[in-house]
């Protein structure tokens, strides 16, 4: 069972200037604890410690993937909160506790996040490698028609060869854009939100007692 950290305070509307910003913090605070560093608290409860894990994965818990509904609830936690705070990721289990599994569940979810930015990196490098092709294709076509033009002669073949180089120009140049501008922005702020988990705190309580682990 996994949930957000909910506070029962109400939002009071703010109505002068930068009172849309505290708005949306207190927003924040409302639906998010705080520790005492000031980071907002991820807060997931687990049956058991294998829970925070794919049951299909059957590699040692350090390199097994995350629960698949685990990954989503911290990834949509993690779009709600601005990149200038921290965040703490709260594992609330109901099973006693072991602090060897502990470690373990640390050095597991350590490593997912390292291997996604690993993944996310390359598809970025892959990326910029399809943003030059299309860029040097665009960039070819157009100074070839403009190369061309004066020397071409005005038949309805040669005017249908240029258009069509000139629109393909156009197209791979559009495209190359279109990759920078947005393909790039999404990947860049996945890269963000998963260097902003590796480097998070991982805490553990246990119904009474909370035991905090670095």
């Amino acid at each position: 069972m996994l949930s957000k950290s909910l506070q029962g305070e109400e939002n009071s509307n703010l109505f002068f200037p930068g009172g849309i910003t505290l708005q949306k913090n207190n927003q924040l605070k409302n639906l998010y604890k705080q520790n005492q560093e000031g980071d907002f608290v991820l807060e997931a409860f687990l049956d058991r410690y294998i829970d925070a894990f794919n049951e299909w994965d059957s590699a040692y818990l350090e390199i097994r993937d995350l629960n698949p509904g685990l990954l989503h609830f911290l990834e949509r936690c993690s779009q709600d909160i601005p990149f200038k705070y921290g965040i703490e990721l709260l594992f609330s289990v109901s099973e006693p506790r072991e602090e060897e599994t502990e470690k373990l569940i640390i050095r597991g979810v350590k490593a997912n996040f390292s291997y996604k930015i690993l993944r996310e990196k390359t598809d970025l490098r892959l990326l910029f490698r399809r943003i030059k092709k299309y860029f040097a294709v665009a960039i070819s076509l157009l100074i070839l028609v403009f190369s061309l033009d004066p020397v071409m002669p005005q038949t309805l073949m040669a005017r249908t060869l240029k258009e069509g180089m000139m629109i393909g120009g156009w197209v791979f140049l559009w495209q190359a854009l279109s990759l920078f501008s947005f393909n790039r922005g999404e990947i860049v702020r996945k890269i963000r939100h998963y260097e902003r988990f590796l480097s998070s705190k991982v805490s553990f309580r246990y119904e009474e007692e909370e035991v905090e682990t670095e």
